[in-house]
Formats: C-alpha cells, structure tokens, sequence
C-alpha cells in the first residue's frame, strides 16, 4: 500500500482553519449561555433642600449713610477793637477744653478806660449846665417880675405927664424924656421874656447832648468790654492767631473753638431708601409747627452714630435733627442730620473717642415699624419668583412683588402669605414638581425676623 504525504500548503491552510473554527465555536457557546437584560423598578430621588416658614414681622426700614463730624456750635474769636494784647491765658492752646466764660485773651484797656473817663466828664459837665439853666430861668423869672413892675409905673407915669402935656403944663422935652424911660423899660422886660422863652430850647439841646454822650459812654463801655475774650459756650480751641504783646486789628481772627455740647453728622442717603424711612410716617404737620420736636415725631426716626477704624468700633446714639434743604447734584442722595448729645461726656478712654471735627462716621437711621409684613432673604429670590415647597414636597415657583429691601431681606408685597414653606437652597437646576427632601432651618428663620425688625444680620 502506497503512503499519501499531506503537501506544506494545505497543513498551511488547515493551521489557518482551525483557530477560526474554535473561535466560531467559543463565541456560538457565549451566545447562548448570555442572560437577558436586568429589569430595575423605576424610583424618584429627592432632592435635600434647606426650607424656613415664612412669618409676619413689624419690619423696622433701615439705610446707613456716611458723613462727616461737624460741631454743633462754631466759635471765631474776633478782635473787636484794636489794641495790643496784654494777656493771654493758659487755655487759649489748640486742643483745650475751655468752659463757657473762660478768659482767653485781654487786650490793653488803657485808651478805652481814657474814653469812658472823658465822656463821664462830658456828661457831669452838661448835666452842670442844664442844672444852670434851671437857675437862670428863675433868675429871668424873678427880675421880669421886677422889671414888669417897673415898667407897669414908668407907663402910668408917662400917662400922667401926657395929661400934663397935652393941658401945656409940661413941655415936650420932659414929656419925650419920659416917653423913652418908658420904651427903654419894656425893652428890658422883652429882653428877660425873650431869654425866659430861650431857657427850654436850650435845655432840650443839652438834653440831646447828654443822650449822645450817655450813648458814647456805652459804646465806650462795650469797648473797653471788648477788650477781654472770653469762651461763648463750653467748647475746644482748634486754632490761636495772636500772640503776648502783638497787635491786632479791629475784626482779626484771633481763635476759633468746636462747641462740645452736640456733635452732627450729615449722613447722606439715597432717596429710595429715603422713601423706604419714611413709609410709616405720621401726616405732616404744617410748615409754621415744623420744629425739631415735631420733626422726630413725625418720622419716627432713631439713629446710631458707629465709627470704625482699626480694630476700634465705637457708636452712640443720636437723635434726627433736621433733614437738608437740598440735593446733592452729583450722587442724588438727601442729607439727612443727626445730633449726638455730649460726645465728650460719653467719652470713654482707650474705648470711644469724643466725636471732633472731620471724623468719618457711619450712621444707620431707623424708622417707624412696619407691622405684619412677609420677609423673605436675598438669596431666596430668582428674578421675580421664589420657590415654595407645597404639602406634597414638591417645588412651586411663585412670582412675588418686593415692596422694599434692605440689607440682606426683601420685604413681600403680594404673592406670599405667612405659614408657607419657603426653599432657601440654591437649586441647579430648579425644576417645577420636582421632589423635595426638606431640612426646617429654624435658627435661620429667627435670624431673618430679627434682622427685618432691627435685631442682627442675616449670615
């Protein structure tokens, strides 16, 4: 029997073939021993959010404005007569604390003290003169009555001899001579009527000369007070402008003081803030009742003073004095005053400064509360809605209208009502029906409250 030898082709090919065959087979046993598709139950995940119930607060409107410390009062001593200065007292120094009445600075009185003498003299010496008027007018008074009687005999003589005369016993030359003792007689009396009628315009004329000294006297008094400066008001030197033994000129500044009894500062705030301070106010009074007193009662409005700077914080209270008349034309905002009452006497060291001029100061104005308005924090309002959880757990939006805001809070108008479950976390994405996983933030809600009706901030 003859043997068949395999060729090297076809153990070739066979080599190729049966890895291809296995893996055919490998594959085909897989396909069959494979499971079908795992079927899961289909589940809703919810979602964990923070939720706050919403409550009615009497909201207290707020704004802080900025400003700068003014004094209440402002002094310039101004020399008011001339002369050189004779003393200055140890108070007059920049930074000192002066009470009211303190002698600061005294001018030589000499020539002033030389005037008051010589208008005194002036005026003894016209009250002389009118007292001299009083005795010449009863000296003319006394010699009129002489003289009138005199004359009353020197005309019945002059009668008599006219009798003579005109029966030729007299002649003309005696009867003239009598004629002109007569004449000569009633020019007498005349002239003591004419002096007598003199003696009242002449008395009114030193009267007036003695008013017009009495008034030299004063202003000579008030000048020689003038030479003596003294503290208007409780107050502190910020400036000294003469010096021992210099000359000053009558209307030279010679000091200027800050009064100690209030500090102001004018905050500026905007006018929507502004509207927002002033919402509870009471209707206005009229513009002839408009003091300070009436003011404060019809806005309702407090205030602190803060000033901080460093590691120092410091604040008082203050009081609404008055509100600016104007507009500030380049930030739109209204000066609103407010005075500290005795900045000095509250001061405290190493704590609280006394308020001097040109600190920078922050003040936050309250009005009067509001009462049973929903307040909801920034951060939970999206555009114009905010999202509300509904007693199945799932989101809602709703669309509200902010009446006002301030700090971290807006204040609802209309689309929220107290009791509803407001959704604080921020959601990415916010969903409509989604569900709910809710975590009640009680110590936040109490937070918003108290900020809303002026207690701390919302964090």
């Amino acid at each position: 029997m003859k043997r068949k030898w395999i060729s090297k082709e076809t153990l070739k090919r066979i080599t190729l073939i049966i890895p291809i065959i296995i893996a055919v087979l490998v594959v085909a046993g897989l396909v069959r021993a494979r499971k079908g598709p795992e079927r899961l139950d289909l589940k809703e995940t919810a979602r964990a959010v923070r939720v706050i119930k919403t409550q009615a607060a009497d909201v207290v409107p707020q704004a802080i404005g900025y400003g700068y410390v003014v004094p209440g009062k402002a002094w310039q001593g101004i020399a008011e007569v001339s002369g050189k200065v004779v003393e200055i007292s140890s108070p007059l120094k920049k930074g000192t604390l002066c009470r009211k009445g303190t002698l600061l600075l005294r001018i030589d009185p000499t020539k002033y003290e030389m005037a008051i003498a010589q208008t005194e003299a002036g005026i003894q010496s016209i009250k002389a003169q009118i007292s001299e008027l009083g005795i010449q007018a009863e000296n003319y008074k006394t010699s009129l009555d002489i003289e009138e009687k005199s004359l009353s005999l020197s005309e019945k003589e002059m009668d008599r001899r006219g009798q003579l005369f005109r029966k030729d016993t007299l002649s003309a030359s005696q009867y003239d001579q009598q004629r002109v003792s007569y004449y000569a007689q009633l020019t007498k009396v005349q002239n003591l009527r004419n002096a007598l009628n003199l003696i009242p315009a002449n008395r009114k004329a030193l009267k007036a000369n003695l008013a017009l000294n009495e008034v030299k006297l004063k202003d000579a008094k008030l000048d020689l007070e003038y030479t003596t400066i003294k503290a208007p008001f409780d107050c502190r030197i910020t400036e000294v402008n003469a010096e021992m033994a210099q000359f000053v000129q009558k209307g030279q500044i010679v000091a200027t003081a800050d009064g100690t009894k209030t500090a102001e500062i004018t905050a500026q705030i905007s006018m929507h803030k502004m509207r927002n301070l002033v919402k509870s106010a009471k209707q206005p009074v009229s513009m002839t009742d408009m003091d300070q007193a009436n003011l404060r009662d019809m806005f309702g409005m407090t205030a602190v003073v803060r000033l901080k700077t460093g590691d120092l914080s410091a604040e008082w209270d203050a009081q609404l004095s008055r509100i600016d008349a104007t507009i500030d034309p380049q930030t739109r905002t209204l000066g609103v005053i407010v005075a500290v009452a005795e900045p000095y006497q509250k001061m405290i060291v190493g704590a609280r400064p006394p308020l001097v001029r040109n600190m920078f100061c922050e003040v936050e104005l309250r009005g009067r509360a509001i009462p049973g308005k929903i307040v909801i924090p920034r951060s939970a309002h999206h555009g114009e809605h905010v999202y509300v959880m509904n007693s199945e757990n799932r989101l809602v939006r709703r669309k509200v209208v902010i009446d006002f805001s301030q700090t971290n809070v807006h204040v609802i108008n209309d689309g929220l009502e107290a009791g509803e479950w407001l959704v604080i976390s921020d959601l990415i994405p916010a969903i409509a029906g989604m569900l709910l996983a809710p975590s009640t933030d009680e110590a936040f809600g109490r937070m918003l409250v108290s900020e809303a009706e002026g207690g701390s901030e919302v964090k």
